[in-house]
């Protein structure tokens, strides 16, 4: 979907891509409990570095973002707020032309890979 996208981004003044990703996704906390799941993260955040890679030069930043545990169907009761995940993915789709670039982030913050 993202290669789909790149050329109308390209044309954008301020192209930004925002992989939604997990904590589970991260190799340096993942433990056994979501294998597939978890993997599946971990290749989603090395596909996010890979693309800001490419596109760094363009002005597109590209980054991932895990929301963290939301109260949603998924996510079943007990989550933080759909709307305080939801801040995570549109603060990495406003950022500043100068902003990061594949980056794995969870409330503006640093997420280890």
């Amino acid at each position: 979907m993202c290669k789909a996208f790149i050329p109308l981004l390209r044309r954008s003044q301020r192209g930004r891509i925002v992989n939604v990703s997990s904590g589970a996704g991260s190799i340096a906390s993942m433990d056994n409990s979501t294998p597939a799941y978890s993997v599946s993260k971990a290749a989603l955040n090395a596909f996010t570095r890979s693309l800001a890679a490419e596109l760094k030069s363009e002005g597109i930043l590209v980054n991932a973002v895990c929301p963290g545990w939301v109260a949603t169907d998924m996510g079943g009761s007990g989550g933080r707020p759909v709307e305080d995940g939801a801040a995570s993915v549109v603060w990495a789709a406003m950022l500043p032309d100068d902003g990061p670039t594949g980056g794995f982030f969870r409330d503006g913050k640093l997420v280890p890979w």
